[in-house]
Parts: structure tokens; C-alpha cells; sequence
């Protein structure tokens, strides 16, 4: 019995004792808030045909990703990609009209160090399968990939926002033996990036 009245006293005991704000609250500790599990990251970006001739096929892309995984320096991303293409090729010495409209899921991996104070540095490197709403470019498929790597300037304004500046070296094909007329193209990408 006296075993049993020794216990809950020290339970009561315990039970009275104010904790520590780390303790009360093991989620927040010293003031800070526990960091954001979700963000999402729009990229509007301009791809300029580059290194194929007869190719003259510019895209105006809009991607939208949200991290997936994330292991120190590295982060990997999920999202989507819109895409208008315009242009033409000249696959069989004539320009034909080369213009799509393209959506499709995505996948982006960064690997971000910081550079001083709000300003870090990221390689983007990311893949997106696109379905098409014809065949694209002329003489290809209504279905493609679209690889794209490249740096990216990050500013972080405050503790959930950033802005991003990057720049891209893409190739888009299908991947296929035949009818897989694809093309190159360079470009810079404006990004914003919101955790929730």
C-alpha cells in the first residue's frame, strides 16, 4: 500500500510541475515553428531552339512541382508540365507547321547549396513525359519527353517565400527509332516557390 501511495504521489508531483516550453511543446522549441511539410513551386520558363538545324520549335512551359523526398542537399520534386510549342521544322526541305500543346506529369531533382545570408545556388536537373495534341514536332508522335538541366539563383525573402531565377539546357523527343524528329533548346526560368 505504501508502495502504491509513494507512486501516484510522484505522478501527482510530476503531473504539477511546470514543464519547460521545449517539453510542453516538443513542436515548438526556442520560438520556432516546426518547419512546413508542403510547398509548391511554379516555373514559367522560355526555351529558344538551339543546335538542330531545320529545327525552329520554341516553347513557352509552365512547370508546377512540389517536394517529394528531401535528404539534406538533396530534394526530389513531383508536379507537372504545361507546354505551348511554336514553330516549324523543315524535316524534308519545306517549313511545316510544328505547333503543340502539351501536358504531362514531371519529376525534378536539385541538389542546393547556400551562398550567403538569403541566396543559394541549386542544379535542377528534370524530365517530363508530355502528351501532345498532335503529333509533334511535324512527322514525330503525340508524345514525347522533355529533358532539362541546369543552375538556379534561389532568394528566400523570408522563412516560407522564394524567388528563383534559372536557366535550362533542354532536349525534346519520343525516344523512338522512327518518326522522332527531335529538338534542343535554351532558355531562362522565373520561379516561385510558397510552403504551406
Amino acid at each position: 500500500m505504501r508502495k502504491l501511495t509513494l507512486t501516484l504521489g510522484i505522478l501527482f508531483c510530476l503531473s504539477v510541475v511546470p514543464q519547460s516550453p521545449a517539453f510542453a511543446n516538443p513542436e515548438k522549441q526556442d520560438g520556432v515553428s516546426p518547419q512546413k511539410k508542403n510547398n509548391l513551386e511554379v516555373q514559367v520558363e522560355y526555351l529558344d531552339a538551339r543546335c538542330f538545324n531545320r529545327r525552329d520549335v520554341n516553347t513557352y512551359n509552365i512547370h508546377v512541382f512540389q517536394t517529394a523526398w528531401k535528404r539534406r542537399a538533396l530534394t526530389i520534386h513531383r508536379g507537372l508540365t504545361f507546354t505551348r510549342a511554336l514553330g516549324y521544322t523543315s524535316e524534308y526541305g519545306f517549313a511545316e507547321d510544328s505547333q503543340a500543346v502539351g501536358l504531362g506529369p514531371a519529376v525534378m531533382l536539385r541538389w542546393t547549396q547556400p551562398l550567403s545570408g538569403k541566396l543559394s545556388a541549386s542544379l535542377d536537373a528534370s524530365g517530363s513525359l508530355m502528351l501532345y495534341n498532335r503529333a509533334h514536332p511535324a512527322h514525330g508522335r503525340a508524345y514525347g519527353f522533355l529533358w532539362r538541366v541546369g543552375p538556379r539563383l534561389i532568394w528566400s525573402y523570408d522563412a516560407d517565400n522564394s524567388v528563383s531565377l534559372g536557366w535550362s539546357f533542354a532536349h525534346s523527343s519520343n525516344g523512338m527509332g522512327t518518326h522522332n524528329p527531335g529538338y534542343n533548346g535554351v532558355g531562362f526560368s522565373l520561379g516561385f516557390d510558397h510552403k504551406f
